[in-house]
């Protein structure tokens, strides 16, 4: 599986928050030892094409996503006492602003954000999900990007549902493409289950009908070869 980089796209990266780093709020166990590298390496690839885009290439971009929670005790509340909401260190926004910033009080990065009209003001035609934690922010955000239709395209108008049968309108949609980088996102354990149980069930619960799954060693060859 390979990207088509002849395609408006770009890298959503979800939560990269120093509130994950606290010892026990979340769990003890958490899953992809290598998550850090790879969010870097993904950023850092996003950023080289993205100054191509000067050049005629199609557009390559970065959009972080942050969590400001309104629950008191939560280690993302505003008013948490060591700073959780703040981004960290290896998942900053680029310095020179180029780089869209939201913040959302829930799980979707769709709801009380501008994502959507983002995404399709810019015809963006492929969207990766990147960032913590699989199985709730990433994974809410895979499921409602695939549901909205955020990178598809209706070549016959909007499409609409009939109120008496509930067949949908006979119209040309060209699909985009929804991308989860499985191996750019964690989670911790729960419910009785190891960490890398939960993170590779809620992968496999999002591949084939919400998104597709890549790794970020392809993502960033891709990028790299580009021309």
């Amino acid at each position: 599986m390979t990207l088509n980089l002849d395609q408006p796209t770009a890298l959503v990266l979800i939560d990269n928050q120093a509130a994950f780093t606290h010892p026990t709020h979340w769990g003890t166990s958490r899953s992809n030892p290598l998550y850090e590298h790879n969010i870097q390496s993904l950023i850092q690839a996003f950023r080289l094409a993205s100054k191509k885009q000067s050049e005629g290439f199609p557009i390559k971009e970065i959009i972080h996503i942050f969590h400001s929670s309104t629950t008191p005790a939560s280690p993302l509340h505003p008013n948490d006492p060591e700073n959780g909401t703040r981004p960290l260190d290896f998942a900053r926004p680029a310095t020179d602003r180029s780089e869209v910033v939201m913040w959302k009080c829930v799980n979707s990065s769709f709801i009380g954000t501008d994502l959507e009209a983002h995404l399709r003001s810019r015809g963006i035609r492929q969207v990766l999900f990147a960032g913590l934690t699989t199985d709730h922010c990433v994974s809410t955000t895979v499921r409602m990007a695939a549901n909205l239709g955020v990178v598809d395209r209706y070549l016959d108008g909007p499409l609409t549902l009939n109120p008496d049968d509930g067949i949908h309108n006979q119209t040309s949609v060209d699909r985009g493409r929804i991308i989860l980088v499985a191996d750019a996102t964690a989670t911790w354990a729960k419910g009785g289950f190891d960490a890398e149980t939960v993170h590779a069930v809620s992968v496999a619960s999002l591949e084939g009908e919400f998104a597709d799954i890549m790794k970020t060693e392809d993502v960033v060859k891709a990028l790299t070869q580009a021309k």
